[in-house]
């Protein structure tokens, strides 16, 4: 109950503050954790659920919200959002960082590799060549 509070109110937050007319976000219905090899089968189906549920319940709470407040979502496809360069489009050398925050462009240099992924998520909510699935 704590973490669909604090996630109802940093949503609702945001988007008071920031009034998009439009919140372009990744269909991550899909995806998997990346997390080191569970030790049994249990282990595994719990993190399979935990997992599926704070994505779904995060997303609920962004439509809701959306809605409440009149704002239309887009889900885009989030096929290598985080792997080119939003500026030149090259594909990213590395990765750097604790946590691979840090990506190099070989023709624009360092840049933050979430703001470089925001910003190619955003993109693709008017690119009709990238369908959803």
């Amino acid at each position: 109950c704590n973490m669909e509070r604090i996630m109802n109110m940093s949503i609702r937050k945001m988007l008071l503050t920031e009034k998009p007319d439009v919140l372009v976000k990744e269909d991550l219905s899909f995806t998997k954790e990346k997390l080191p090899k569970a030790a049994n089968r249990y282990e595994a189906k719990v993190r399979r659920k935990l997992s599926s549920w704070s994505k779904g319940t995060l997303d609920d709470r962004i439509e809701y919200l959306c809605v409440c407040l009149g704002i239309r979502t887009v889900d885009v496809n989030p096929a290598y959002t985080s792997q080119f360069c939003p500026n030149c489009g090259a594909r990213f050398s590395e990765r750097k960082g604790t946590h691979h925050e840090l990506t190099v462009c070989p023709n624009c240099g360092e840049m933050n590799a979430n703001t470089a992924a925001a910003v190619n998520i955003l993109r693709r909510a008017d690119d009709k060549n990238i369908t959803l699935y």
